[in-house]
């Protein structure tokens, strides 16, 4: 017997069940299927005569499983048949699963089946558990096809834990439109939904909810007696969470009274307890409660709320000010002033919600006040830190219309961040006329003084202006403030870095962070950003990878959501250089797709310029010679942006693998034959000064290769102490100079990868026409290298010089001389992913997460998620159901 609540599984119990005996030699019976014609007889003795016959033909071949779900509703007359022939043959080898609602156990059926357990030998199973969220979030999968994201899955699990709830969601959304599926995941069609206090202050607080799912919650809600509706209705406008004390002083009662529905209300699964509120089960819960209350009802209530919660010693301003949104006067300076002062509370570490209280904050305000002004510089300052840029921009138009002047000074702050907004935003043609007419700081922590500002601005389209201005500041440090400082050594560091001047960059990037303020206004442009930068270019690549993370604490620490593509931006190249093409790559999208979400593409020219460096080191040349092409339309020509060295190296190498090396050098011939430009083409990467120098003698331009050298050796003159500058300087020159010894003495003490199999390429390229022994042994050590990492572009190289010699292998330590290379990997299917690919694959297709998988292999769950896109992209498959369908 089982007696569980309806929608619990039942039904699926005993289709389990049938599963089990049937594979255990059991023949079975349903009771429930016609057994019974509805116009035959209905007495005990005939309905026996009918049953008994049938189970004593099926005990001649062996044991029996007889079922009868739902047997709450099976009329007394056959349960009175059921009970005499289990009677009659309770010795032999008979099962009987029978299942009831819990609900209705006080039928008179479940009388009889009571009786009957008590009677015959019986085990009462354990009724059905609520389904765990991972349980739900499964069957959700399986409909969906898709994994459901945060939203979705809010909704599901707000469904009372059981299956039939649980389906019902998921086939309404998918019947009514409001489910699109993405990259394997299922998302709401209308967009995310809002959460925490900014479903607080929402004039509709369910507006956003499916409706199907409104309706459900409706009749759920209905399904409850009148008092505990009326309790759930008040206790929502008080939150998503509430103290029973604080809910009996509004209703007017003693707690003891609210004990009955809260009850009801906890066996509904509206709400749950364990601590000292008691809490709605999910937020959408909450939302379709509190957006049941009629508008006026819900004014009311927040008003009679707040006032509550204003005539306590201890007040939560947060809490006030989200009550007093919905209800105060319009031009109630005091009310607005408590909503704008909890507003600047949260601005440090949560901007979502202090945006979100500030904008509703405004429904209470008239144009003209400074009140409005104030509260709209706190939604600008939230927006712009949270990455909804173009919303600040528009909300700073709106408020700084001539209509509605508001007060001087809090204009002139709101004009600020309207300024920060474009300039993150990448609107180079007002950017600077827009940021250069504020001449004041104002009050409300939320002030960047102008010369902070314009440094940022500068330093991004005019470097020359920048550094005059940060020579001027550091020339008088004791007139700024710490935040300015750091910018004027950030701006300082880059000059230094542009001139050659390496250990003054260091030094005054060092000073930078030393300087900053722990980046109360300087968020938008960390210092430790530049650091990173040296130091990846320097290959210094451990203590970059340090700062990156210690780059990502911060900007989470400080809540500025627009910043979250820039470590990652910072991670890719870094990964880069270390040759994880794969975890690059996936740190590279990543960060786009951050980059497109927070409005702020400052940084997409180095993330693209990652992705198109990854692709050329696999060989994808249409995809290189695409991206670099999408480069170029995002990068303004001329000399002047931050990225026009990296673009023009990139063109080149993306036209030598096209081309050749004349088609190379014709595309950083501008650069490298200007001195300062020419600085900083070799200094934009360990490896650039041995490709420059390398690419020019293949092209038969002795002259610059010359040129080259000659600069390379000035800068490892004036650096001594950089390793990775000594080291190009040295490569180069042996490469002019054909040096064997100094390109061995290189490769042997050489600790990254690439590098070094790029040495061996040269040794090689040196003994080709003079000793092909030599040669064959160094291209040997070269493709073992490349292959290492994956660089196939470089592989394919070596293979082709190597069959001009006669040899056609591709790994010394695993093929013979004589051996054909292996056929190529398919383009799709199974053979066509990676070892990798393969071991991501087959855990993906067990049921891991990402990040699971990430600790099983030991890579970061972002370089999971990119080779599952790989994945589904081979396999021209959607979502890890269908992985998990085709995993050998």
């Amino acid at each position: 017997m089982v007696a569980s609540p309806a929608g619990t599984g039942n039904t699926r119990l005993v289709a389990e069940g049938v599963a089990l005996a049937s594979a255990r030699g059991f023949s079975t019976i349903d009771l429930s299927l016609g057994v019974f014609p509805a116009d035959g007889p209905h007495s005990v003795s005939a309905l026996t005569a009918q049953i008994e016959p049938r189970l004593v033909q099926r005990l001649r071949h062996g044991p029996v499983l007889v079922t009868l779900d739902d047997a709450h509703r099976t009329p007394p007359s056959v349960l009175g048949a059921v009970s005499t022939v289990m009677a009659k043959l309770k010795g032999l080898p008979v099962c009987w699963l029978l299942t009831v609602h819990a609900e209705h156990f006080a039928t008179a059926a479940n009388e009889m089946l009571q009786d009957m357990a008590r009677v015959l030998p019986c085990d009462w199973l354990e009724p059905l558990t609520p389904l765990s969220d991972d349980a739900a979030f499964a069957i959700a999968a399986d409909l969906l096809g898709a994994a459901p994201d945060p939203d979705i899955a809010s909704l599901v699990g707000s469904a009372g834990g059981t299956p039939a709830g649980v389906v019902e969601v998921v086939l309404d959304l998918v019947r009514d439109n409001d489910v699109q599926v993405v990259g394997g995941v299922a998302r709401l069609m209308a967009g995310p939904l809002d959460r925490g206090i900014a479903c607080a202050v929402s004039p509709e607080p369910a507006g956003q909810l499916p409706a199907s799912f409104r309706r459900m919650m409706g009749e759920r809600l209905h399904g409850l007696s009148p008092q505990a509706q009326d309790v759930l209705q008040v206790a929502a406008v008080l939150g998503s969470g509430f103290a029973p004390e604080d809910l009996a002083e509004m209703l007017g009662e003693p707690v003891a009274v609210l004990l009955r529905p809260l009850r009801e209300a906890l066996a509904a699964g509206f709400l749950r307890g364990g601590g000292p509120e008691f809490v709605f089960h999910r937020e959408p819960v909450w939302r379709a409660v509190l957006g049941s209350v009629p508008e006026p009802m819900r004014s009311a209530l927040h008003r009679q709320t707040a006032t509550m919660l204003q005539g306590r010693e201890r007040q939560d301003a947060v809490s006030v000010a989200v009550h007093l949104v919905h209800c105060a006067r319009t031009g109630d300076a005091r009310a607005i002033g408590a909503v704008d002062e909890a507003a600047q509370s949260l601005l440090p570490d949560s901007p979502e919600a202090a945006a979100a209280l500030a904008i509703n904050g405004l429904r209470i305000t008239e144009p003209g006040e400074p009140n409005r002004t104030a509260l709209g510089v706190t939604a600008a300052a939230a927006l712009v830190r949270m990455g909804r840029l173009s919303q600040a921009v528009e909300l700073s138009r709106e408020l700084l219309h001539p209509d509605d002047p508001g007060h001087v000074q809090s204009a002139s702050v709101l004009r600020t961040w309207q300024t920060i907004a474009q300039m993150l935003r990448g609107d180079a043609t007002t950017v600077c006329t827009v940021g250069l007419e504020v001449t004041e700081s104002a009050a409300h922590g939320h002030d960047l003084s102008p010369e902070l500002l314009l440094l940022n601005i500068l330093s991004l389209y005019n470097l020359t202006a920048a550094i005059g201005m940060a020579d001027q500041v550091l020339a008088q440090s004791c007139q700024y403030s710490s935040d300015v400082l750091a910018a004027a050594f950030t701006v300082r560091a880059m000059a230094s870095w542009r001139e050659g001047g390496l250990d003054a960059a260091i030094e005054a990037a060092d000073a930078a962070v030393v300087v900053r303020d722990e980046l109360t206004r300087i968020w938008q442009s960390d210092p430790l950003w530049t650091k990173v930068w040296i130091l990846t270019r320097l290959g210094r690549l451990e203590e970059a990878l340090a700062a990156v993370d210690e780059a990502c604490g911060t900007a989470e620490a400080h809540g500025t959501g627009v910043m979250t593509s820039v470590p990652l931006t910072l991670r890719a190249a870094v990964l880069l250089a270390q040759g994880d093409l794969a975890a690059a790559e996936a740190a590279a999208t990543t960060g786009l797709a951050a980059s497109e979400l927070a409005e702020m593409p400052l940084f997409q020219p180095q993330l693209g310029a990652v992705l198109v460096l990854c692709a050329l080191r696999r060989g994808d040349l249409v995809t290189a010679t695409d991206g670099l092409r999408r480069l170029e339309e995002s990068i303004p020509a001329g000399q002047s942006h931050p990225c026009a060295v990296t673009l023009r190296l990139i063109a080149g190498q993306v036209a030598a693998a096209n081309d050749g090396p004349a088609a190379a050098i014709d595309e950083i011939r501008p650069f490298a034959e200007d001195p300062g430009l020419r600085v900083q083409l070799l200094l934009e990467a360990p490896t650039a000064t041995a490709w420059c120098v390398r690419t020019a003698m293949a092209a038969d331009d002795h002259a610059l290769a010359g040129l080259l050298v000659s600069t390379a050796e000035d800068l490892a003159r004036v650096n001594p102490k950089h390793d990775s500058v000594v080291v190009a300087a040295a490569h180069g020159s042996a490469l002019v100079k054909q040096d064997v010894a100094v390109l061995a003495e290189l490769r042997d003490s050489c600790t990254d990868p690439w590098t070094r199999a790029s040495l061996a390429e040269d040794i090689a390229a040196v003994h080709l026409d003079s000793c092909r022994e030599r040669a064959v042994e160094e291209l040997n050590r070269a493709l073992a290298g490349y292959d290492e990492i994956e660089a196939e572009l470089d592989s394919a190289r070596v293979r082709r010089t190597l069959r001009r010699l006669g040899v056609r292998r591709r790994r010394t330590t695993t093929r013979r001389a004589d051996e054909p290379e292996p056929e190529p990997r398919p383009r799709t299917g199974w053979d066509s992913l990676t070892g990798t690919e393969q071991k991501v694959a087959r855990l993906v297709a067990d049921g891991l997460t990402n990040r699971q998988v990430a600790k099983e292999l030991f890579i970061s769950p972002h370089t999971v998620g990119f080779h599952l896109r790989q994945i589904y992209r081979k396999l021209t498959i959607g979502s890890r159901v269908d992985l998990a369908r085709i995993a050998p």
